[in-house]
This record gives C-alpha cells, structure tokens and sequence, in this order.
C-alpha cells in the first residue's frame, strides 16, 4: 500500500525560500519561509505576477528573463544577486538575495512551472572584506555552479541519447517492415512466375506471335518485380551498426535514467542490481540502449493497474557472456507474442502488438545475442539477455 503523502505540505514546510510561478508567471505556491522573508502572506502571493513580487524594475525585468530562458531551455537558470528590502517594524532592512529558476518537466517533455529558489547573501555583500563572508560567498557560488554544470551536462547527454533513440527506432521499423514486406511480395512473384513458366509449357504458341508479346511483357514485369524486392533487401541488410567497446554498467545506467518517466507513470518500483564486474563489450551504444529502454518501458507498462508494481533489472557476467534479466509483476507476456520471438517471419505482427520486440530482437541479432521470454512468478515476465563479451581488433586489423 502505498503512503499517504502530502505533497504540497512537505513543499510548504520546506526549509528552502521558494515559490512556484506557472507558465503565466503567476505566482501557484510558495513557501512558509519565502512568505516570513518577505513578510507576506500566502494568500496575498498567489496569483500574482511577476510585478507584484519585487519593487525595483531592474529585478523585475531580470526575473522575466530567467523564466524565460528556463521555460525555452527547459534548464536551471540562475540570477545575479540583485537587492529586496525588507520592512521590520517599519524599520528598511537591506537584504541582497541570488536565485535559481528550476523548471519543472513533466512525462510528456512541457515545462509546468518553474521554481524560483532564493538564498540570502546579505552577510556577503554587506561586509565582502569579512574573511568569513568571502568564503562562504565563493563556496555557494562555486557549488551552485557546479550543480548547474553537472545537471546541464547530465540533461544534454538524455537529450542527445533520446534523439538518437528516437531516429533508430524510426530507422529499425522502416527496416522491419521493408524487410517483411520484401519477404510477403516474394513469395506471390515467384508463384506468378512459377504460372508463367507452366503456362508456356502447355499453351501452344509458336504461332501466335501476339500471345508470345504478352507473354515475354508479363515475364519482364516479373523478373523487373523480383529484382525491386531483392534490391529492397539488399538495402535493408546494410550493416549499419558500429561497434566499440562500451561500459556495460555505464550503459544500464543510462537506460534507466531514459525509462524513468515510464515507471513514474506506472507508479511501479525500479530496482537495478549490476554486479561490479561487467567491464566492457563490444556494442553499438545507442542500439543497446534502444533495446534495453525499450524492455524496461515494455516492463514498467505491464505493471500499470496491478496490486504489485515492480520491474526489476540484474546484470551479471558468466564467463564470456553477458546476461541482463529484466522481470516484472505485470500481465505477463501472451503464449501467442512469445512463440512470435522465435520466428523469423513475425515482425509484422510484432510490430502491430506494440510492444517494440522486432527491434528488440533485429539489436540482438546485430550483436550475436539472443532473447528469451519466460514466466515470472507469481506473475508477469522475464526477458533474459545474453550478448557475449569480445574485443574489438585493432583498427590497423580491421582496416
């Protein structure tokens, strides 16, 4: 059972100076500590915008441009310190505070709102020449930039890993389905050609100039046909994949941080267990991360709805293999699409499921792995791994 949890309390009773604005830079939330520092009641902050927080332009003004660019980018965006008073017993009180405007994204990749987090530095600027100040001012800065590099960093590598998950996927199905295509227009054209040939044996036509046209015209078209499909096949068996030596750890790690808007939606539990000795493999990264996000979004999907919602991923090496379970306590996978894995003419109807096992299975296949489907218990489905650890030759070798 799940905790009751309020929310928007723990936000409220938080330590932190905070208050949310919406997509409208008005003011939806804030914080039981902005509204003491600001001498403000929260009744009297919400709804309001952007000019009914700050007195003075210049803050105002710069404000609107942080959110701005936060809500663009889709990033943290900080402020330089800027001056807000605050009135005591109707004593000024001068306070110097900095800020950091951090978005908040949902599943479907929009900005919501954005978080407007002050911090007070007013013993900083105040007395900069005070040793203790000068430290304290250089550590916040340092680490507040050094949180923004290294989310930044993090947010434009998922950005790049999405895109290219995104194109391959496309890539990977056109394929499957040219590939299947090609396979299901054969077999007609060779029936066709079949009738042709067995129609020329019992059909006299030496002197019948016209039926030898029509004839020799429908066996063009069909050898004309037939070459299409093959020149469609030849195409669709280019090896594009490009192997190198990947961190097999560094990889699942990845593939997690992508899945995790799946098993937020599920509401299911992830656990990863990886053993500290899977090293590296020869792969091609963003074909095995296709593969794996695919499995563990596949996995989170199947929990949706059910009493226990739990999607587990353990990654050991046995020897010179790699083998990577990913179990969940879902529906569990039909005997149907399970026989389907095993078929080499199914990705028609794999694709037409929805589940994503062709590109699966085509990743496997351009790694000489393999894939198996079987039953958890009590309930859902373990799909088992196994892709074998080689290394690269030199490039003077493969040259």
């Amino acid at each position: 059972m799940e905790p009751d949890i309020d929310y928007r309390l723990l936000f409220e009773k938080s330590s932190g100076l905070y208050v949310v604005f919406d997509a409208r830079s008005r003011i939806v939330a804030a914080s039981d500590n902005y509204c003491r520092a600001t001498h403000r009641s929260r009744e009297r902050l919400l709804g309001i915008d952007i000019s009914g927080l700050y007195a003075d332009d210049g803050v105002r003004e710069a404000l609107r441009a942080s959110l701005e660019r936060a809500f663009a980018t889709k990033r943290p965006d900080a402020m330089a310190v800027f001056r807000h008073d605050a009135v005591v017993d109707g004593i000024v009180e001068e306070r110097h505070w900095n800020a950091l405007n951090v978005p908040v994204v949902d599943d479907g990749g929009h900005v919501r709102w954005v978080i407007h987090r002050v911090h007070d530095v007013t013993l900083a600027v105040l007395d900069p020449q005070s040793e203790r100040a000068q430290v304290r001012l250089a550590r916040e800065q340092d680490h507040i930039i050094q949180r923004l590099r290294t989310a930044n960093e993090e947010l434009a590598q998922l950005d790049g890993l999405r895109q290219g998950l995104e194109e391959m996927s496309r890539l990977n199905t056109i394929s499957l389905m040219a590939s299947a295509l090609a396979h299901d227009v054969s077999q007609p054209l060779t029936a066709a050609r079949n009738y042709l040939s067995a129609l020329r044996r019992s059909w006299p036509v030496a002197d019948d100039a016209r039926v030898e046209e029509v004839l020799m015209k429908i066996g063009t078209q069909i050898d004309r046909a037939g070459e299409i499909v093959k020149g469609l096949r030849r195409l669709m068996s280019a090896d594009t994949t490009v192997h190198r030596q990947e961190n097999v750890a560094a990889m699942i790690g990845a593939a997690a941080k992508l899945s995790r808007s799946s098993f937020d939606a599920a509401k299911a539990n992830f656990v990863l267990d990886v053993a500290d000795d899977l090293g590296t493999i020869a792969a091609d990264r963003v074909q095995i991360l296709q593969l794996l996000v695919c499995l563990l979004e596949n996995a989170a999907e199947a929990t949706a709805g059910e009493p226990v919602r739990e999607v587990v991923l353990k990654a050991r090496r046995s020897g010179e293999t790699l083998q990577i379970a990913i179990s969940d306590s879902g529906v569990g996978l039909p005997d149907e699409l399970a026989a389907m894995l095993s078929d080499s003419f199914a990705a028609i109807r794999l694709i037409g499921s929805g589940l994503g096992l062709p590109i699966a299975r085509q990743v496997l296949k351009m790694h000489d792995g393999t894939m198996l489907a079987s039953p958890n218990s009590p309930r859902g489905t373990i799909f088992t791994l196994e892709l074998p650890y080689r290394e690269l030759a030199p490039v003077s070798d493969r040259a």
